[in-house]
């Protein structure tokens, strides 16, 4: 009997120490557990901290950017929404300050965008390797960096395109009025003044950035024929390119406010279409920042965006700021 109760102590003891070991395991895994949850709730909190800094700096310098903004697209869109482009072509041929106001604001425009644009790529060295510290950071980098390249290309756009063009048109109807009207005391003088026109006409319709503005000028069904020669070293179609020539010409020497007006148009296509992407990349970040503070396992970054972009919140493209 003495042996049979020696041996019920020792499986009690056994079941005990089994069990607490047990308890130990258990409970250790759930000090470890409860503490990588605080800190990737931490790590969570530094990042959505990071997120809204960077948020913070870049709609501070996107209320700067849409000032000049909506004073170009104002200026272009009224008048065209009333009359078209000769509501346009009206307000330049009536206001001498109209074109030089566009320019003025198109020129700060540009500044504040790179100011923007770079102000992206300084946050990003602090802000990229935070947020690929967490679970989800590869999409959150990803959706991150191309909202900033975005921005890039618009600059790009803006400087390069028809903003330039807007330039160069003037330049070229200077130098037409100038080989068409203009006074010389010799044959040589009006010849050299004709091929500086030429070089001008040439520079606008072989510059593929301003393919759209060409447009206007090639005869309706040789489209496809004309954007062939974009692509070739030597003239394949002299006739139809003397054509569009032709065409350039005589609206820079007899109707310059006509080019200008298209231009303008396309001037404030632009200036929108850089304004949303900045605003764009705010919504990004807000919905990064809204994924980060979420508790919620199965948000969505890509909805959170969406939800950003709505006009229950920041409505992208109905609202201006």
């Amino acid at each position: 009997m003495e042996q049979l109760q020696f041996g019920v102590d020792i499986a009690t003891s056994l079941a005990i120490i089994g069990a607490f070991f047990s308890w130990s395991i258990d409970n250790h895994r759930q000090r470890r557990l409860a503490r990588e949850i605080g800190i990737n709730d931490q790590a969570r909190a530094i990042a959505a901290n990071k997120v809204q800094d960077t948020t913070w700096d870049l709609s501070k310098r996107f209320i700067a950017l849409v000032e000049h903004a909506t004073k170009i697209e104002t200026r272009i869109d009224r008048p065209y929404a009333r009359d078209g482009r000769d509501g346009v072509v009206r307000r330049i041929e009536a206001d001498d300050a109209y074109l030089q106001d566009i320019n003025f604001h198109l020129h700060a425009l540009k500044e504040e965008l790179s100011l923007f644009y770079e102000a992206c790529h300084t946050h990003k060295y602090v802000l990229f390797p935070v947020l690929k510290s967490l679970p989800e950071g590869e999409s959150l980098v990803a959706s991150v960096s191309k909202d900033f390249t975005d921005i890039g290309d618009c600059y790009n756009e803006l400087s390069s395109g028809y903003s330039s063009l807007f330039k160069e048109i003037e330049q070229a109807g200077r130098l037409a009025q100038e080989a068409e009207y203009g006074v010389f005391d010799d044959e040589d003088q009006r010849e050299e003044a004709r091929k500086k026109m030429l070089q001008s006409i040439h520079s606008i319709l072989f510059d593929k950035d301003y393919a759209e503005f060409v447009e206007f000028l090639i005869p309706d069904g040789r489209e496809e024929d004309f954007r062939r020669e974009y692509g070739s070293s030597d003239i394949q179609d002299a006739e139809l390119c003397a054509q569009v020539a032709g065409n350039l010409h005589r609206q820079l020497a007899e109707n310059l406010s006509q080019l200008q007006s298209l231009c303008l148009v396309l001037v404030s296509r632009s200036v929108m279409k850089a304004r949303i992407e900045c605003k764009e990349v705010l919504c990004s970040l807000s919905a990064v920042a809204s994924v980060l503070l979420s508790k919620q396992e199965d948000t969505s970054l890509a909805a959170e965006i969406e939800i950003f972009k709505s006009d229950d919140y920041y409505g992208l493209k109905e609202q201006i700021r």
